[in-house]
């Protein structure tokens, strides 16, 4: 089912994307670090395009770098993201030549990891992500961008013990085409 969620998805904001290549829009990429509930640390990418100044589409997904370590009784256990993929629709509210603010929806899934001492557990996750942010534009035609964003994952597992919320916190390097 899960499969079937993401190709659909993937349909959808392709379709989109395809046919706002005939208007007069603007595509981007990004690079950054994303913390999760600032105990691990992913390194993402961005893909985007948008359709006008206020509303586009952008394709998210990192992989983990840095995984939370804790010692429990005395043996060592980590837990971390593997890899995330996700794709949102968004807003932008220009406040200025340089500024933006960006709001975006949309659907994430990917796989957590977790050990303690020699056993391992992985977990997909999938579920609804929304968040806020803002982006400094500069360089020629302000081409250039830092954004900083904080997204909401609702964390969905199949497992109900595991089910709950999550924290993304994330800064990254932008540039416009």
């Amino acid at each position: 089912m899960k499969i079937a969620k993401i190709t659909a998805a993937a349909a959808a904001i392709a379709m989109i994307g395809g046919s706002a290549m005939a208007q007069d829009g603007q595509a981007y990429v990004g690079v950054g670090v994303d913390a999760v509930e600032f105990d691990s640390y992913n390194l993402s990418g961005k893909l985007g395009y948008n359709f006008n100044e206020f509303f586009g589409v952008e394709g998210q997904g990192g992989f983990g770098i840095i995984d939370q370590e804790e010692t429990i009784g005395g043996v060592q256990a980590e837990a971390g993201i593997d890899y995330y993929l996700s794709g949102f629709v968004t807003g932008r509210l220009p406040m200025s030549d340089q500024f933006e603010l960006i709001g975006r929806a949309g659907y994430y899934f990917g796989e957590v990891e977790g050990s303690v001492g020699n056993v391992s557990v992985s977990e997909d996750v999938d579920g609804f992500a929304a968040g806020v942010g803002g982006q400094f534009n500069f360089g020629p035609g302000n081409m250039n961008g830092i954004r900083a964003e904080y997204t909401y994952l609702d964390v969905n597992t199949g497992t109900s013990n595991l089910d709950g919320d999550g924290d993304l916190w994330s800064l990254s390097f932008i540039r416009k085409f």
